[in-house]
């Protein structure tokens, strides 16, 4: 379990309308900060600039998907440790072993509850070693 609690949240997503959702779920009920990036190809800098405590990524965005970011990310020092939770429509076994085996520490299937969210997060954080 992580020795801080769980404050800061980077989000790759697209869709504007789960944003919003996340955004409020996570800043309003979880008191989280939250930082989000509808363009993957600009969230790795996103994520060197923010310093956040656990990465969300979706799986399916313009440009490059989810997994591949992840891939991305773990080529990098300043990126390579980040914990990543997938928020994502994606959710037959395989889909959940293979982002599993790129190293997610979490999934969540959308539809998500918003109410939920901030719980959902802080168990996958306190689960972490």
């Amino acid at each position: 379990m992580p020795a801080t609690p769980l404050n800061r949240i980077f989000y790759a997503e697209d869709d504007e309308d789960i944003q919003r959702i996340v955004r409020m779920s996570l800043e309003r009920l979880g008191k989280m900060t939250v930082m989000i990036e509808s363009d993957p190809l600009k969230a790795i800098e996103g994520i060197k600039a923010f310093k956040p405590d656990l990465v969300m990524l979706d799986w399916m965005m313009p440009g490059m998907d989810g997994p591949t970011l992840l891939k991305t990310m773990r080529m990098q020092p300043d990126t390579a440790l980040y914990p990543v939770v997938f928020i994502t429509a994606r959710a037959t076994q395989k889909d959940h072993a293979e982002l599993t085996a790129l190293g997610a520490a979490g999934i969540v299937s959308k539809p998500f509850s918003p109410k939920d969210l901030p719980e959902q997060l802080k168990a996958i954080w306190a689960s972490l070693p």
